[in-house]
Formats: C-alpha cells, sequence, structure tokens
C-alpha cells in the first residue's frame, strides 16, 4: 500500500449508513475497503446487489457474516488480514431500531435479544477480534455509534438505549486499553438520520432538520484523518438545531 492509500473496514455495510460508507471510500482509488454484512434488514437484498458491483482490486465484499459467531468472525478476520496488509480502520455501521416504540414490558424476549445483540453484542464481540488485528497491523482508528437519544432517557425507547450507552462504554475503554498500540476509539452519537426507514417510524418527524448519511461520513472522515489522539475515547454529538425538537415534547413529535 502507497503512503497515500487508507484502508477501512465497515460492517453492517448493508444498512443505510454503512451503503453510504461504503460509496463514499471506494469512490477514490488511494483507499482500500473491505465491506461486511449480516443481511437480514429490508434493505439488505437490494444493497447487497449494489454493494458487489462495487468489488474492485481494491473494494471486497463479504456477505452473510454473523459478528457473534466465532466461525464467521474467524473467517472475517483471515480475510481481512489477507485482504489489509498494514494498518486500517474499522468504522461499525451494524445497528438495529425495533419498527415502532413500545415500554419494555410490551417487547417480547427476542425482539429484546435482537435490540441488544445488533446495536452491542455484535461490536463488542467483533472488537475481540479486529483489535488485536488492528494492534498487529500498526492500529487505526476504532468507529462506533450512538445516539443523543441516549442522553435524554426517553421513554419507549429503554432497551435501545441502554444498548446505545453499552457502546459508549465500551469504546472509552478501548480507548484506554488499546492507545499504547496505536488504536484511537470514538463513539458518534447521532440523532435521526434521514433515511426511509427513519421516515417510516417518524412520518411526522422534522425531516429538513435530520441528518443525511453522506454527512455522517464527512464527520467521521474528518475525525480519522486529522486526529491525533486528543479526541481519543471522547463521545461525538452530531445533530441539526429543530425547533420542533426544541420546542415541542417527545410524544408530540413521534405520535403527532
Amino acid at each position: 500500500m502507497s503512503k497515500e492509500q487508507q484502508a477501512y473496514v465497515i460492517t453492517g455495510a448493508t444498512s443505510y449508513l454503512g451503503e453510504e460508507f461504503a460509496k463514499y471510500y471506494s469512490s477514490s482509488e488511494y483507499n482500500k475497503v473491505f465491506l461486511t454484512s449480516h443481511n437480514q434488514s429490508k434493505n439488505s437484498e437490494k444493497s447487497s446487489k449494489r454493494l458487489d458491483k462495487l468489488r474492485s482490486n481494491n473494494v471486497m465484499y463479504l456477505p452473510n457474516i454473523d459478528l457473534t459467531k466465532e466461525s464467521d468472525l474467524d473467517k472475517l478476520r483471515d480475510e481481512i488480514d489477507n485482504f489489509i496488509p498494514s494498518k486500517f480502520h474499522v468504522i461499525n455501521c451494524i445497528g438495529y431500531f425495533p419498527p415502532e416504540y413500545k415500554t419494555i414490558e410490551k417487547m417480547k424476549n427476542d425482539e429484546i435479544t435482537k435490540v441488544i445483540e445488533s446495536n452491542f453484542s455484535s461490536l463488542c464481540i467483533s472488537a475481540s477480534k479486529l483489535i488485536p488485528l488492528m494492534c498487529e497491523k500498526g492500529g487505526g482508528h476504532f468507529i462506533g455509534f450512538s445516539t443523543h437519544t441516549a442522553y435524554q432517557n426517553y421513554p419507549e425507547m429503554i432497551v435501545f438505549t441502554a444498548a446505545k450507552m453499552a457502546v459508549e462504554s465500551l469504546i472509552k475503554g478501548i480507548s484506554n486499553e488499546y492507545l499504547e498500540k496505536g488504536i484511537i476509539a470514538n463513539t458518534i452519537a447521532l440523532a435521526t438520520l434521514d433515511t426511509p426507514a427513519e421516515k417510516e417510524i417518524k412520518p411526522y418527524g422534522h425531516h429538513e432538520k435530520w441528518l443525511k448519511t453522506d454527512e455522517v461520513c464527512t464527520i467521521v472522515n474528518n475525525l480519522i484523518t486529522h486526529s491525533n489522539g486528543l479526541l481519543n475515547g471522547n463521545v461525538i454529538h452530531a445533530y441539526k438545531y429543530s425547533e420542533r425538537y426544541f420546542r415541542e415534547s417527545y410524544f408530540d413529535r413521534i405520535k403527532k
């Protein structure tokens, strides 16, 4: 790899955000990009076909990887090891929000498990495999995503909020344990993303003030490109000012 070339691993690549990162980084010939996904969302099948078209000498796509299964993680680690010869960055885009707001008493056990596994367990378990590989290859930036709602303690989002707070705690722990080995870790706490899935859940939201997925790519790229370690472990909050957000109640915004 030349000095100018950067390498990125993007998990959850068939998510709306993951696919945006895939397009963002694969558009440059100086980037080496490794994409992986589990292919469980409604968007996955069409997204996976689009990701297939990105394949090249510098872009690899490995679908159907469950980040909570050791055999899949071993395969993922080996494929990344063979594809990327030196330092690389990991952007974790896997996640899940239930299709409707519910109090915890109304959530079934399998739904609770899916929220926790998709948002936290997959990140934690995959970190146990990818962080050591990053250290072997010279370090890199490890990025996870949280949500600004975790700080508001909104009702009907308890499990999702708890999982995202766990993400922030995990990232802070990684930033402390592995800094000397070249790892910088940050969490980006996002407001609502402007995606078809979010608009289906919140049809009355202040859509024009929602974050665009390409805006998130710019935020993360700036963080990776210009990082000197001073922000290591920090949670970066990303949202736009919205009069509806600051003037109307939470319940009015989601159920109006």
